[in-house]
This record gives C-alpha cells, structure tokens and sequence, in this order.
C-alpha cells in the first residue's frame, strides 16, 4: 500500500501523522506551508479543495479529515489493537471520545485562538474568547472526570482516541491547570515514542 500524507506541522495533520508512527507502516510526507499559501495552489486544491490539511492519499485514492483518516487507518489495522473491535463493549466509549475530540472538545480552543491571534483585528469579538474559556473548563472538567486515575480513556489502555483527544489538548496546555490528571495524561502521551518521531521537526 502507498500511504502520502499531506501534512504541516502544529495542525491537525499531527493526527494521522502520530497514528502512522503508532502503526509502524511506511509512508510518505508531503510538507504543505499553509502560511505560505501552498494550500491554495491549483495543484494541492485538486487534492484537498478547501487547501487544508492533512490529506492521505492511498494508493491515488484521497481521503480528508483527520478524524476520518484516524478512524480508517485503526479499522484497516484491526490487528494493531488500537481499536477496541465492534463486539467489545469499550468499543462504545471508544466512538464517543473519539467523535467528542472533534464535536465537543475543539471547538473552544479553535474559537480563542482565530479571536486572539489568527483572525485580522478588525475581525475578532473579543466578547468570544472569555465565553470560549468558560465553556472550554466545563468540557476540560467532564473531560478529567471520565479520565479519573486512569492513564488512558478506554478501557485504561492506548488507543486512537487518545491520539484523537490528546493531540487537541496539546493545542492549548496552559488552559488545563485545574486539571492536574489531564497534564499528567498529555505529559505520558508527549513521552512516546510515536508521538516524538510524528513532530519530530
């Protein structure tokens, strides 16, 4: 199989990336500068035509998303045990945490960081960002509750869904000081070897 992943650093594209590590196969990376505008180039729109990353591309066949590439890659390699299977009963925790990544747990960080620093002044509500961090700690707090004393959320053993959660926590680590289990959990998950050789500069 011929795996290209399209990818920028401190993106979601870390996702897949990570996972690809975890999985130990072959693949390519194709480096896209989003700041520099090489996602709005013809050649990279006919693969991702909203110009965002990351893109995998299997054997000529594109797939975006990184929750969908995560999802696909764990299911193709049933066998790398990073999935519990559709009979176990973890696997049900599995779907949420996965889906609640991208759903419930992104979308705070994403709204203070384009009304803090992404967007033009113009453009930025300030009124957001104190209404996005209140509502970020609620999720942080159902979040560190599931978490508990355990070093992993399902089944107390690694999974996709920690790439998943994890990596979005990494987004913005200074926001989880009332949850000392939740550094604790990114500390461990920055610590593997995976992990280091996917954002390895």
């Amino acid at each position: 199989m011929n795996i290209k992943l399209y990818h920028m650093s401190r993106t979601r594209a870390v996702r897949p990336r990570w996972l690809l590590e975890e999985l130990g196969i072959a693949y390519e990376i194709h480096p896209i500068d989003l700041f520099a505008g090489e996602g709005e180039a013809l050649k990279y729109k006919k693969i991702s035509p909203l110009g965002t990353v990351p893109a995998l591309e299997i054997d000529g066949e594109v797939m975006l998303e990184s929750g969908a590439i995560c999802h696909w890659l764990t299911d193709y390699y049933s066998d790398s045990g990073l999935a519990p299977s559709i009979t176990e009963p973890d696997r049900k925790a599995y779907e949420q945490w996965m889906i609640f990544s991208q759903a419930t747990l992104e979308m705070s960080p994403w709204l203070i960081i384009l009304h803090s620093k992404l967007l033009p002044e113009s453009q930025r509500v300030k009124a957001i960002v104190p209404w996005a961090e209140q509502s970020y700690q609620k999720v942080l707090k159902v979040l560190s509750d599931a978490l508990g004393e355990d070093d992993y959320l399902v089944g107390n053993r690694f999974t996709t869904a920690d790439i998943m959660v994890g990596s979005t926590l990494m987004f913005m680590p200074d926001m989880l000081d009332r949850c000392a289990n939740l550094i604790a959990y990114i500390e461990r998950l920055m610590k593997r070897p995976a992990f280091l050789r996917a954002t390895k500069e």
